[in-house]
Order: C-alpha cells, then structure tokens, then sequence
C-alpha cells in the first residue's frame, strides 16, 4: 500500500496523531528552532544588557491567569535576564483583580535567582490597588506601601533604603495585556526607559508610543519570549511553543502539497489535464 492510499484510509487518524506527537515533543524537549527577531526585543534585550550590577528596576505583573500562555513566558526570559545581570528588583502589581502577585511568584518559581536574596536582591511588595490612582501614589512615593506581599514590612528589606523616589529606578518594565495608556501616563517622564511586555495583537496600539520615543520598546507575547530566551541562550517554556506551533504548521503545509499532488495526480492520470 502506497503512502497516499494510506492517508486515504487513516488520514484523520495519522493527522491527529502526527499532529499530537508535534505539539507535546518540545514540551519535554525544546529543539530551539529558529526565529528571526524583532527589533523590538533586541532593544529590550540591550536595555536589559547595559545595565550595571546593582541598579534597580521595577518591574509589574499586571495581568492575570487567564493570560499566562501569553505573557508569562516572556516575563520569565525578561526576569532571568535580570538575574543574570545581578540587578536589583523591586515587584508590584496594579491588576485590579490582584491576580499579578501569584503570576510574580510563579514566575520566580520557575527560573534560576542565581542565589539572590529575597529583601537584598529583590522584594514582592504584591497588590497596589486604585489602578492609575495606586500607580500615581507609587510614583509620589515608592515607599508609601509599607508591607510587602507576605505582609512584612519593609523597612527590614535592605533594598528598600536605597529607594528614596522613583527617580531610583533604572527601568521600568510593565506587563499588561493590551490597553497602556495608564502605565504610560503615569511613568513617562519618570523612568528613564519603560519596557511594555504585551500580547501580540497589542503592538500595533502601541507604535505611537514607540515612535514618540515615550516608551522605549515593546516585547510582543509568546512569540516575543521565545526571540527573548534564544537572545539569553536558555530556552524554554516560550521556546517549546513557538517550536510546537513550527512544527505543526509545517506538518499542515505538508498536508496541503501532499492532497495538492495526489489530486492533480489522480486529474492527469485520467486525461484530465484540461
């Protein structure tokens, strides 16, 4: 039996079980196929990369579960990259719903903190509530919050006594799904360079904000994260999808030249050809 009359006889089942095969096996094994990167997350990468051991960034988590396949996983490659760099991190959260905490701790969960210190490195001051009415008291004083996501205060954290105004922070970076204008309206002008990790129907939004310089760049979901962890050289979680997602796409192209020439096949054998 000839390969084209056995996909005739068990193409929905071959398919799903290709297909199936195709989308768990870089799950447990990323295979890092490559992607050309956007611009966008190589300036992400370099703001990141320039930064000095010791300098503080702030970073939010504002998005909730529902979103995590798309936003968690350039989180995660952004995070390690700071790690990597041995900055110092304070983390917050304006979600009204109060999900972004549990997203910071999955986050920091699941990548290496190359031994930084909880309160000396890094600190998880959790929820800030109000929205832009809580991100405009964080601006007019970062120290206003005076208990982290534990409930400890944090005048025993030694990373908060080097903050003394948002002036302190290198970097902000802001996770959210798509809408940016709170963020922007409330830190431009305040941190010398803002990073929006966004999904990737939110980007073209935010152009304007990029070309007016106003935010620096933009790292576009789980595509960006996967560009983002290759950049790092450690792949991972957004690695695996994007190599599920190539290989099942281009099983499906297969598809279509093989049903493409077993048709035009079957037309000409016949006399067809006209």
């Amino acid at each position: 039996m000839s390969l084209l009359e056995s996909l005739k006889r068990n193409d929905r089942q071959l398919i799903f079980l290709v297909v199936l095969v195709l989308s768990i096996f870089p799950a447990f094994q990323p295979l890092g196929i490559p992607l050309p990167t956007y611009d966008l997350t190589t300036r992400a990468y370099q703001a990141i990369e320039t930064l000095k051991s010791g300098e503080l960034v702030l970073v939010s988590f504002d998005f909730g579960p529902a979103v995590w396949v798309e936003m968690g996983p350039p989180m995660k490659a952004m995070l390690q990259h700071l790690f990597i760099k041995r900055v110092r991190m304070v983390i917050v959260s304006f979600e009204e719903t109060g999900a972004g905490p549990p997203m910071a701790e999955r986050a920091l969960r699941e990548i290496d903190l190359r031994g930084a210190k909880y309160g000396v490195d890094y600190v998880n001051l959790g929820f800030i509530p109000g929205l832009e009415t809580g991100m405009a008291a964080f601006v007019e004083n970062p120290r206003r919050y005076t208990h982290d996501f534990y409930g400890t205060p944090v005048e025993r954290f030694e990373i908060m006594k080097d903050i003394k105004s948002i002036k302190d922070f290198k970097l902000y970076i802001f996770a959210c799904y798509t809408w940016v204008d709170p963020w922007m309206r409330q830190f431009h002008g305040r941190v010398p360079q803002i990073i929006g990790v966004l999904s990737a129907d939110a980007i073209p939004l935010v152009m304007p904000w990029i070309e007016a310089k106003q935010l620096y760049t933009a790292v576009r979901g789980m595509r960006g994260g996967a560009e983002y962890e290759a950049l790092i050289k450690r792949p991972s979680e957004a690695t695996s999808y994007m190599d599920a997602a190539s290989l099942t796409l281009t099983f499906g192209l297969l598809l279509v030249f093989v049903a493409n020439y077993s048709y035009l096949r079957k037309r000409f054998s016949r006399g067809g050809g006209s």
